[in-house]
C-alpha cells in the first residue's frame, strides 16, 4: 500500500501504522534505538511490558548508546525498533547486526527508514544530506533489504509508503535558515519545470509539500 498523507497533522497517522505493524504484545520487552527523543518509543508506551530507549549520538534519551555495540546481552529484547536511525549512521550494517543479535530469536526487529525506487534519482540524497550535514545516505529498497540479509536478519514483512508532506516543518529543521532558503528555491523551481530532484514537489493550498518514500521493515534472527 502507498497512503498519502492531505493534510497537516496526518504523519503521525503513519507513527500509528509503524506502531501497528511491529505487532506490539502486552509481553513484550522492547528495545527502541533512536536519535534523541524517540516518538517511538511514546506510540509503544501502554501497549507493551517496557521500552528501553537507546539515544546514539546524543546525550538525549534514556542513556547515550553505541549503535554497533548495544550493551545488552543476546536475545535480551523481544522487539527492537529503529525508526529514522539507519541514514545516520556511519556503519548501518552493524547496527543492524546489533540490533538482531540482542532481539531473542523468536523476536523481531522493525525497522523504518527512508528509501529509493530503483528508478528515483541520485539527487535525492544530496537533498537530505544538504537539510541534515549528518545524513549519510538514502538506500535503495533492494539494498536494504540486502543488508538486512548480510546482517543475519531474515525479512518476514514490509510496508512500503509514499508519504507526501509539508515542506516547511522539514526546511525549519535545516541547520541554518539560508540552507532551507536555497533548497526551497531548488523544489520551487522543479515545480516550475526546471531540474528533476526526486522529491516530487507540488504545491497544495498554496503551501510547497514534497514526497518521500518510507520503507517498514520486519526482520526476525535467521
Amino acid at each position: 500500500m502507498s497512503p498519502t498523507a492531505t493534510a497537516p497533522g496526518t504523519l503521525s497517522t503513519f507513527l500509528e501504522r509503524l506502531a501497528d505493524f511491529a505487532e506490539p504484545s502486552p509481553a513484550d520487552h522492547v528495545l527502541d534505538v533512536c536519535h534523541g527523543p524517540s516518538p517511538m518509543a511514546l506510540a509503544l508506551e501502554g501497549r507493551v511490558a517496557r521500552v528501553t530507549s537507546a539515544a546514539i549520538g546524543t546525550r538525549s534519551g534514556e542513556f547515550p548508546a553505541d549503535a554497533t555495540a548495544l550493551p545488552f546481552p543476546d536475545g535480551t529484547f523481544s522487539l527492537v525498533t529503529a525508526r529514522f536511525a539507519l541514514g545516520r549512521l556511519a556503519d548501518p550494517a552493524a547496527a543492524l547486526r546489533e540490533m538482531l543479535r540482542v532481539c531473542r530469536r523468536d523476536g523481531r526487529v522493525v525497522v523504518a527508514d527512508l528509501a529509493r525506487t530503483n528508478l528515483s534519482s541520485d539527487h535525492r540524497d544530496a537533498l537530505e544530506r544538504v537539510r541534515d550535514p549528518g545524513f549519510r545516505a538514502i538506500p535503495r529498497i533492494d539494498d536494504l533489504l540486502a543488508m538486512v540479509g548480510r546482517a543475519g536478519g531474515r525479512v518476514t514483512g514490509m510496508d512500503l509508503l509514499s508519504v507526501e508532506r509539508p515542506a516547511a516543518p522539514w526546511l525549519a529543521a535545516a541547520p541554518d535558515p539560508r540552507i532551507a532558503d536555497r533548497l526551497r528555491e531548488v523544489l520551487l523551481a522543479e515545480v516550475d519545470g526546471g531540474p528533476k530532484t526526486g522529491a516530487r514537489p507540488r504545491i497544495v493550498g498554496g503551501e510547497l509539500w514534497f514526497t518521500q518514500t518510507w520503507a517498514h521493515v520486519v526482520a526476525r534472527p535467521a
